[in-house]
């Protein structure tokens, strides 16, 4: 996915939070609203670059990172929860065929 590649060129080349703000959150536009797909996936993304930076915290900063992992976990919860509520699918459940059967 382009995003991740991107992702992965900030924190490897010249990291600055900026720049992986830019890069994990699209700007909002005026009029322009992401799609519920969208908000997941950004959900996502921040969720595990959250996650990646609670293991390079030191003491000083490990609470606060706690928290914002915590807090994105929790975003991507809520808007997968969202999705299933409005009967989103991933996958067309016709197409899903057993990986095992009981015989």
């Amino acid at each position: 996915m382009k995003t991740d590649r991107q992702i992965l060129q900030c924190l490897l080349h010249g990291f600055s939070w900026s720049k992986l703000k830019k890069t994990v959150f699209l700007e909002k536009k005026s009029g322009y609203e992401l799609s519920l797909e969208q908000q997941i996936e950004q959900a996502k993304q921040a969720w595990l670059i959250a996650l990646e930076q609670m293991q390079w915290a030191d003491k000083d900063l490990l609470e606060a990172a706690i928290l914002k992992t915590t807090a994105c976990e929790k975003r991507y919860i809520a808007l997968l929860q969202k999705a299933r509520d409005m009967n989103y699918v991933a996958w067309d459940p016709r197409q899903i065929t057993p990986a095992a059967t009981n015989r």
